[in-house]
């Protein structure tokens, strides 16, 4: 596997886990800490750059 796939699979997994974090912590009537939940939200912001360009590596290695 080309390490840009790597990576970008990576990265979709990540966006999965800290989305599913407050949403499991709402269901399960959970207060969070708001550390937890400003670092989720970084962590996602950051696997969602990580998203984008291997997304546009992707695009441009099929033409």
């Amino acid at each position: 596997m080309k390490t840009t796939n790597l990576f970008w699979l990576f990265s979709l997994v990540l966006i999965v886990i800290c989305t599913i974090i407050p949403i499991g912590a709402d269901f399960l009537s959970m207060e969070l800490p708001e550390f937890i939940i400003r670092g989720t939200g970084i962590i996602d912001l950051a696997a969602l750059l990580v998203l984008a360009y291997t997304t546009v590596k992707r695009l441009k290695g099929k033409k």
